[in-house]
């Protein structure tokens, strides 16, 4: 039992909220993690999934998004709609999204707030902008499949193994034109990908 004079202070990471004032559940992928989770497919979206209360979706309505169907899930970028739910591909974007795209993601699995306007869920993107320092990154990375097992049905068919080559070459440089007055950004992401599959 605490004594008297005993302060208790309990603290939180600020980028484990999404706001005091709001009844929303659910998370937000600062840019950090956004930079430093690992993406096979390099494509944000990917790490929706991450956050409690949602579930893998590989098609139209496989997965869940707090119980309810991806479909009904708004996407947004900076505001603007990018979400495929008309055509019932759930949280797919209507665009690739990168991750150097992006800046932060914030999921919210229930309790929609009112300013979103629609969907059962919601992933709200913001992209990244210029600041006073110069920065950027240039990488390319290579998933080739030459050392990959074959599949179990390639096996079973005694047919050659599948093959892939995919290639991604991005490079960003962001910086000041008017210090504390106007920024850029450029973004230029290219990917190369060849596919060879054996189907009986």
């Amino acid at each position: 039992v605490a004594g008297v004079a005993t302060a208790v202070e309990v603290t939180v990471e600020a980028d484990t909220l999404i706001a005091t004032s709001s009844s929303s559940v659910g998370n937000v992928l600062p840019e950090y993690k956004v930079r430093d989770l690992p993406l096979g497919s390099r494509n944000v979206l990917d790490l929706i999934s991450t956050t409690a209360g949602t579930g893998p979706s590989e098609g139209a309505i496989d997965g869940n998004f707090a119980g309810g169907r991806v479909s009904a899930v708004n996407i947004t970028r900076d505001g603007f709609v990018v979400g495929n739910g008309r055509y019932n591909q759930g949280t797919f974007s209507a665009t690739y999204v990168s991750p150097d795209l992006v800046e932060e993601v914030r999921v919210v699995t229930a309790t929609v707030d009112a300013e979103a306007g629609r969907g059962s869920g919601q992933v709200q993107m913001a992209t990244r902008s210029g600041t006073n320092q110069f920065r950027g990154s240039v990488f390319w990375t290579n998933q080739n499949s030459a050392l990959d097992a074959a599949n179990w049905f390639n096996n079973f068919n005694n047919s050659e193994a599948d093959w892939e080559n995919r290639n991604q070459f991005v490079g960003r440089i962001a910086g000041p034109i008017i210090r504390n007055k106007t920024f850029f950004f450029f973004l230029m992401e290219e990917q190369r990908d060849v596919t060879k599959q054996s189907v009986i």
